[in-house]
C-alpha cells in the first residue's frame, strides 16, 4: 500500500485490538489464536453461527458445516458482536440492527485482512491474482479477498482525487485544517502501528 491510504477510525480500533493481543502476522489469523488471546471460548455446531455472552463469559457458536475460510470469516463477525454490541437483536429496532450488522461485516474485512499486514505485501498487477494472493496469505474467501482489494482501492483513488482537488484554485482559500480533512470531512492521522 502506499501513503494515500489512512485507515478509518474503526480500522484503527482493529488494528490496535490486534497489536494489544499480540496478534503481528498472518499465521496468528485463526480462530484458535484468536479466540485464546481475547478469551472466548468456541463451539461447533450444526447451526447458524452467532454470539453469546452469559455471565461474562463470551462464547461464539460457528458452523460446522462450513468450510475452514467461511468459519473463520463468520467468527469473526460474531467476534464483532462480543466486542463492541450489547442486547439482543431479536428486541432491537431494524435500524439498529443493521447498524451492527454493517459494523461487524466491516470488522471481518479489517480483522482478516489488516493494513499493517497487507502494506508491505507485493500483490500481482493483475487483479485476479491479487485477490488470490490475499485470499492464501489470510486463509479467507476470494470473494472476502476482493472486497477488501477494492476497499482499499477506493481508499487510495479518494485521497488522491482530494489531494488533487486540495491543489486547485478553489481550495486554496479554504483554512488549513480544511485542506487536510479527508472528503468524507473527518480529520485522520496518518496510518501507523507500533510493534
Amino acid at each position: 500500500m502506499n501513503r494515500y491510504y489512512w485507515p478509518t477510525p474503526f480500522e484503527q480500533w482493529t488494528e490496535q485490538l490486534w497489536s494489544k493481543a499480540g496478534i503481528r502476522s498472518a499465521q496468528q489469523l485463526n480462530i484458535d489464536e484468536v479466540a485464546s488471546r481475547l478469551n472466548v471460548w468456541v463451539h461447533y455446531m450444526d447451526e447458524t453461527s452467532r454470539a453469546l455472552e452469559y455471565l461474562g463469559m463470551r462464547s461464539i457458536l460457528v458452523d460446522k458445516r462450513l468450510g475452514r475460510r467461511e468459519q473463520w470469516e463468520e467468527f469473526l463477525h460474531e467476534l464483532c458482536h462480543v466486542l463492541r454490541h450489547a442486547g439482543n437483536q431479536t428486541l432491537m429496532p431494524k435500524s439498529f440492527c443493521e447498524s451492527q450488522e454493517a459494523e461487524a461485516n466491516r470488522f471481518v474485512l479489517y480483522a482478516a485482512m489488516p493494513a499493517s499486514m497487507i502494506r508491505d505485501l507485493k500483490l500481482p498487477d493483475h487483479l485476479d491474482e491479487a485477490v488470490e494472493a490475499l485470499a492464501e496469505r489470510f486463509g479467507v474467501t476470494p470473494a472476502l479477498a476482493s472486497r477488501r482489494l477494492e476497499q482499499i482501492q477506493r481508499r487510495i483513488f479518494s485521497r488522491i482525487l482530494w489531494e488533487e482537488a486540495i491543489k486547485h484554485e478553489g481550495f486554496r482559500s479554504l483554512p488549513s485544517a480544511q485542506r487536510k480533512s479527508p472528503p468524507h470531512g473527518r480529520a485522520l492521522e496518518p496510518f501507523t502501528v507500533s510493534v
